[in-house]
């Protein structure tokens, strides 16, 4: 395909404003810790939403099947976050986050059509490998600009607002690095180093969340291994999901196995108990108080009161969050298009590699969405990370629901004789 250059500028400032890229000497713990107002973002959020939006839209034209390549339940939870504006709580934060989604999502679309998946992955690991080697490099040597305060002081955060943002970002170059590789068409010997590169930071970021979700991408990834064989695909698929759903079940029933070896406590820094105090919030509203609030101030309140805190909590959690915000209809959409991309790929007919690494992030944002509260359908680096195999796979596969209409021909075999001739 002929690749539109013009938009490839584009794009990179659209990675560039969801990244989350920040430049302090205090990170985002230790300001709230310490009570301390702390802008994350090395650019303006809003400033930078107002330009690369108008940016994008002047693509639109070239657009093609966005609501197939979003699917039916990304359209609903985008039609129903919209509608939220009219009974929001705040109503410039949730006109700022949906435009903010359709950003990700209408760039995401564009990037596939006018720049080919393979450019587009090659842009971003290229970008990610760029500002992981700066991370490291700061980190390495003590800069305070990319270390960890506080009670985490020692611990790696990169150019990013703490340490669970860096090890979310090194998590998802490191399933890319990994099976990836086919569709990036790079060296390999620029590839498989950057595979140790984020392994090794990951330990030193030692980020829980951001290990488990890396871990659990790897696991997904293994499990839908592109094997050409479609019988032993297929079988090898059913029992490696089988093999990983018996042992999620095992570990779901005995927590403390996963804590224990990722050194956190039981009750994973008082999330289990926030998210105990926090469930009853997410049914006072049916349809949530509206999207991006998170709830408002009135629920930061009530947990601070049920937590005995004095410091804004938010609910630490992406589906809890999209309860408050949206009510459980919109955890159902998030749970519907996710488990739909799996089964479609547990199930395919093709052996496409992309489909390797759709299953390996999307394992990784689900996870990531248990215990982060940027999670779910919100606005995110993991999510448009994830969106780009979904709209390659989307649109690769058989059109769905396509109506054709079926027209009949005669054909007269090879040694029929005209019928005119018949009747002479």
């Amino acid at each position: 395909m002929k690749v539109s250059t013009s938009y490839i500028p584009v794009f990179l400032l659209v990675l560039l404003l969801f990244s989350g890229l920040t430049w302090s000497t205090i990170d985002s713990q230790a300001a709230a810790d310490s009570g301390a107002d702390f802008s994350v973002g090395l650019i303006n959020a809003k400033a930078g939403l107002f330009v690369a939006l108008p940016l994008v839209a002047l693509y639109l034209l070239k657009l093609r099947s966005p609501l197939r390549a979003l699917g039916a339940a990304l359209v609903l939870f985008l039609c129903l976050a919209t509608a939220s504006v009219l009974w929001t709580i705040d109503t410039s934060t949730t006109l700022f986050t949906v435009l903010n989604l359709a950003l990700l999502l209408l760039a995401t679309m564009l990037a596939h059509r006018l720049l080919g998946f393979t450019t587009t992955l090659r842009l971003v690991w290229l970008f990610g490998t760029a500002l992981i080697l700066i991370s490291v490099a700061l980190a390495a040597i003590g800069d305070q600009h990319a270390m960890m305060g506080g009670i985490h002081a020692g611990r790696w955060r990169g150019l990013f607002a703490h340490k669970n943002s860096f090890g979310q970002f090194l998590a998802v170059n490191l399933l890319i690095s990994v099976f990836g590789r086919s569709s990036l068409k790079l060296p390999t010997f620029l590839v498989y180093p950057m595979i140790l590169v984020d392994g090794a930071a990951l330990v030193m970021a030692n980020s829980a969340t951001a290990d488990i979700g890396a871990a659990a991408g790897l696991v997904a990834g293994i499990a839908f291994l592109p094997i050409r064989n479609s019988g032993l695909r297929t079988l090898w698929r059913i029992g490696a999901v089988t093999v990983a759903g018996a042992l999620a079940i095992v570990l779901l029933l005995q927590p403390e196995v996963v804590n224990n070896a990722v050194g956190r406590d039981e009750n994973m820094s008082s999330r289990g108990d926030m998210w105990a105090q926090a469930m009853p919030l997410t049914f006072q509203r049916t349809l949530g108080a509206g999207y991006g609030t998170g709830g408002g101030t009135q629920t930061s309140i009530e947990l601070q009161k049920r937590m005995h805190r004095t410091t804004n909590l938010s609910v630490q959690s992406g589906y809890i969050n999209a309860a408050i915000e949206l009510g459980w209809i919109s955890v159902a959409l998030y749970l519907l298009w996710a488990g739909g991309a799996f089964a479609s790929a547990l199930f395919s007919r093709s052996a496409a590699p992309v489909q390797t690494l759709l299953a390996a992030l999307l394992a990784l944002h689900a996870i990531e969405s248990i215990s982060e509260v940027n999670g779910c359908f919100l606005p995110s680096w993991l999510l448009l990370m994830v969106m780009l195999p979904m709209v390659e796979v989307r649109l690769a596969g058989p059109p769905r629901f396509r109506l054709t209409r079926r027209r009949y021909t005669s054909v007269a075999p090879a040694n029929a004789r005209p019928a005119a001739e018949l009747l002479a």
